[in-house]
C-alpha cells in the first residue's frame, strides 16, 4: 500500500521537552517535510524523499543536510583570509596571499567539476530510467493531486467528532489535494481546542493520506499520565553562615547573633540573608494532590489551572519554587512539584464579638493543618467576655478538598448564650398544687434567662454541582439549649447557602449576592394532648436572609495601578422568620442589625440593614503606609415580633481605617437618629464584594 504522509512538524507553541518528533514513515511512503516558523509549519521548498525497500533515497548524503551551507562558508573564509593577506604589504604577507589565491582557485575548480558531473550523472539517470521507477513516479504524481474525500482522527483521541469537522470545515481540505497549509489550518483549529480545554501538551503532529479511501488522516501527540500522576519534593529553606559556611534554621542563626551581641540588638530580615533550600521529609500528600487535579494514570495529561490555584490558596504549599509536565521513565507525564510547606502548628489570639450575646471577646485558637496531607485541619477554638459566666468551647475537624467540591467540616460547640453574669431569671415556678406540669415548664423556659447550647454540626462544600451553582454550602445541627435554672430544649435544623455569586461591572466596579435559607424544629415536652414524636411537641420554624454587596469606583483607575480608588460601598440585608424561632435565633438577628452607635431593643424576627460608604484612602507620609477616610449612613427597620409593628434607627458619621502590626484597627464617630454622639473603636476589615 502506497501512503502519502505529511509532516507537520511545528508544535504550536507547546513544550518541545515534552514532545518527540513525528517519525518518518515506514517504506512505501512519500514525505514532505518542513521546518517550523513562530505560526508553524509553513509550505516552504520541500526535498522528496521517496523510500520503496529502501532502494531509493534523495540526492543528497546526511552530511550536506545536516550542514548545508559548509561549502559556502569555506568560500567565504577562504576568500576574506586573501584579502587580509593582500593588506598585509610584507613579502611573507604576498606569498601567503598567492597561497591562499592558489587554494581559491583549486577549490572552485573542483567545485566546478563536481558540478558539472552531478549534473551529468542526474541527466544520464533520467535518460535511462527503468519502467518500474517511471510507473513509481506517475503514481507519486498521482497522490499528490488526488483530492481528499474524507479526514479524520485516531478512534483513542480526546478532540470530539464536531470539533474535528469544524476544523476541517474552515480548512477547505475536503475535496482538494493534500496541501501543507491547509493541514495547517486543521492543526491550528484543533490545536485551539486544546489549550481551552487545558490539554496543554496535546499537539498534531502530521497528517497521512491512505489512496484506497482518499481519507486523510490526522496524527496526534497525546502524552498520557504515568503510574505516578504527582511527585512532590518537599524542600526547607535553609541559612548558610557566611563565615563558617555552615547549613542551620533562621532560629539557630539568630541564637548565634544574640550570642554574639549580647548588649545590642540588631533586627535580622531573613531577606538580607544567604539562604538555600535542602530537601526535606514532607507532609503533603501526593495522591490527594492528583484526586483534586483529576489527574489519572493512563489518561491524557490535561492541566486545570482553576483548581491549581485553588491548591495553592489552601496553604498546604508556603512557597511553590517550581511546578510542571516533566517525563517519566515509562514514556510519559507526571507533574513534577518543588514546594516548600509552612509549620503545621499554629497559636492565635485576639478580640471578637459574640454572636449571640453582642459583647467583645477574647480569643484564643489552636490549629493543627494538614493533618493527612491533604490539608485537613484540626482546631480548638476557646472564647470568653469579661461578663460571660462560663466560656464558649469549639472543637473543629475540617477537609475543605482544598476548596474544592466534597469538602466538609465537623464540630461539637459549648456556647455561652447569657445576657450577664449574675442570675436575674425567676425561679422555676410550679403550679398552686404544689406539682410540676409540663406547661408551666414549659411557660417557666420562655421567660428563664438563657444559659448556654451545646450540640454538633456537619457542614458539606458546594453540595450542588459548581457547574449550576458556584458556591453552595449544606449544614445540618442538632443542639440543646438550657436556662440558669437548668431547664432545656432541644433543638434539630439543616440550613443551606448560596453564593456569594460575584460578578465584575463596568469600570472596575463589582457586586456579590448571597443567600441562606434554614429550616429546623424545637422539641418540647408535649403536654399530652399534642404529643409528638418520642413524647415530645414539635414547633417547626424556618428563617431566611438575602445580602447584596456592592462597590462601586467614583474615579476611573487604569489597569495595572495599586492605588485604591475613591469608592462607594453599598451593602443591604433582608432576614425573616416565622414564629416558633428560638430566642437566642432571635437574639441573634437583633444583634447582626445593629449599627454604628444604635443597637436595637432585644430580639427580632424580621429585619431590614443598610449600609452606605464614601471610602478616601490617603497617605500617611510621617507614620508610613496608607490608610482610609470614610463617610458613612446607616439605618435598619426592625420587627420585635410577628405581633409588633417595625420600628427604625438610623445613624451618620465619619470613620478612619488603619493597619498597625497587621491588625485592622477601625475608629468610627456617629450622630445618631436619637440625637447622640457616640464614638468607639474596633478590629477587622470593612466589607467587600
Amino acid at each position: 500500500m502506497l501512503l502519502i504522509q505529511l509532516l507537520v512538524c511545528s508544535y504550536f507553541g507547546t513544550s518541545n521537552a515534552f514532545l518527540t518528533p513525528p517519525p518518518n514513515g515506514p517504506p512505501s511512503q512519500l514525505n514532505l517535510n518542513f521546518g517550523d516558523n513562530d505560526d508553524g509549519a509553513h509550505s516552504a521548498s520541500m526535498p522528496i524523499i521517496y523510500n520503496k525497500d529502501d532502494g531509493f533515497r534523495n540526492g543528497f548524503d546526511e552530511e550536506d543536510a545536516e550542514n548545508p551551507s559548509d561549502h559556502t562558508q569555506s568560500k567565504s573564509s577562504e576568500a576574506s583570509d586573501s584579502l587580509r593577506g593582500g593588506a598585509g604589504g610584507g613579502s611573507s604577507a604576498s606569498s601567503n596571499g598567492v597561497v591562499r589565491g592558489a587554494q581559491v582557485t583549486s577549490a572552485r575548480v573542483t567545485n566546478f567539476w563536481s558540478s558539472a558531473w552531478q549534473n551529468f550523472s542526474s541527466k544520464v539517470s533520467q535518460v535511462f530510467k527503468s519502467k518500474e521507477t517511471k510507473k513509481e513516479e506517475e503514481l507519486m504524481e498521482q497522490l499528490r493531486t488526488m483530492p481528499v474525500q474524507a479526514v479524520s482522527l485516531p478512534k483513542d483521541s480526546v478532540v470530539p467528532d464536531e470539533v474535528a469537522r469544524m476544523a476541517v470545515k474552515r480548512s477547505g481540505q475536503l475535496g482538494q489535494p493534500l496541501r501543507t497549509d491547509r493541514v495547517q489550518e486543521i492543526a491550528k483549529g484543533i490545536k485551539r481546542w486544546y489549550n481551552s480545554k487545558g490539554y496543554v501538551l496535546h499537539s498534531v503532529t502530521g497528517a497521512t493520506l491512505k489512496p484506497e479511501t482518499a481519507t486523510a488522516i490526522i496524527t496526534v501527540e497525546e502524552p498520557k499520565v504515568s503510574q505516578i500522576p504527582v511527585d512532590i519534593t518537599v524542600c526547607k529553606e535553609m541559612i548558610v553562615d557566611d563565615e563558617t559556611g555552615e547549613i542551620m534554621t533562621f532560629k539557630q542563626y539568630r541564637r548565634k547573633e544574640a550570642a554574639r551581641k549580647s548588649f545590642r540588638y540588631d533586627r535580622i530580615e531573613k531577606s538580607d540573608l544567604n539562604t538555600t533550600f535542602v530537601i526535606t521529609q514532607g507532609r503533603t500528600s501526593a495522591k490527594k494532590i492528583s484526586q483534586a487535579m483529576n489527574l489519572k494514570s493512563g489518561k491524557p495529561f490535561k492541566w486545570d489551572n482553576g483548581r491549581w490555584q485553588r491548591i495553592l490558596s489552601s496553604g498546604v504549599f508556603g512557597k511553590v519554587l517550581n511546578a510542571g509536565p516533566a517525563r517519566t521513565r515509562d514514556g510519559n507525564v507526571c507533574l513534577q512539584v518543588l514546594a516548600t510547606e509552612p509549620p503545621p502548628r499554629h497559636l492565635e489570639y485576639g478580640l471578637g464579638k459574640s454572636l449571640y450575646t453582642g459583647t467583645w471577646e477574647g480569643e484564643i485558637d489552636f490549629e493543627h493543618q494538614n493533618l493527612f496531607g491533604g490539608g485537613e485541619t484540626v482546631g480548638l477554638v476557646v472564647r470568653r467576655g469579661t461578663t460571660d459566666a462560663a466560656p464558649s468551647i469549639r472543637i473543629q475537624y475540617k477537609d475543605d478538598k482544598f476548596g474544592l467540591e466534597g469538602g466538609h467540616e465537623m464540630e461539637v460547640f459549648t456556647d455561652y448564650i447569657g445576657d450577664s453574669a449574675e442570675d436575674t431569671s425567676s425561679k422555676a415556678t410550679t403550679s398552686s398544687d404544689g406539682s410540676d406540669s409540663a406547661d408551666d415548664k414549659f411557660v417557666d423556659y420562655e421567660h428563664d434567662d438563657l444559659f448556654n447550647r451545646r450540640g454538633a454540626t456537619f457542614r458539606l462544600k458546594n453540595p450542588i454541582d459548581p457547574g449550576y451553582v458556584r458556591n453552595s454550602l449544606a449544614s445540618i445541627s442538632a443542639e440543646r439549649t438550657s436556662t440558669r435554672t437548668g431547664l432545656h430544649e432541644n433543638l434539630a435544623s439543616t440550613s443551606l447557602t448560596l453564593g456569594p455569586f460575584r460578578q465584575s461591572l463596568p469600570m472596575y466596579a463589582r457586586s456579590s449576592f448571597s443567600t441562606t435559607l434554614t429550616g429546623g424544629t424545637r422539641l418540647g415536652e408535649a403536654d399530652g394532648e399534642n404529643e409528638g414524636i418520642f413524647g415530645y411537641e414539635m414547633l417547626p420554624y424556618s428563617q431566611g436572609s438575602v445580602t447584596s454587596r456592592q462597590i462601586l469606583p467614583l474615579l476611573s483607575i487604569t489597569k495595572g495601578d495599586s492605588r485604591k480608588p475613591i469608592s462607594l460601598a453599598l451593602q443591604h440585608i433582608v432576614a425573616t422568620a416565622t414564629p416558633n424561632l428560638p430566642r437566642h435565633e432571635a437574639k441573634a438577628m437583633g444583634i447582626s442589625a445593629q449599627i454604628r452607635g444604635v443597637k436595637p431593643d432585644g430580639g427580632a424576627t424580621s429585619t431590614v440593614k443598610g449600609t452606605a460608604e464614601l471610602r478616601i484612602p490617603f497617605e500617611l507620609p510621617k507614620i508610613g503606609g496608607d490608610a482610609t477616610m470614610l463617610f458613612f449612613g446607616d439605618w435598619f427597620y426592625v420587627q420585635k415580633d410577628h405581633s409588633s409593628p417595625f420600628y427604625s434607627k438610623s445613624s451618620i458619621g465619619v470613620g478612619l481605617r488603619k493597619n498597625v502590626q497587621g491588625l485592622p484597627l477601625k475608629y468610627d464617630v456617629s450622630y445618631t437618629s436619637e440625637g447622640d454622639i457616640k464614638q468607639f473603636f474596633g478590629l477587622g476589615m470593612d466589607f467587600d464584594a
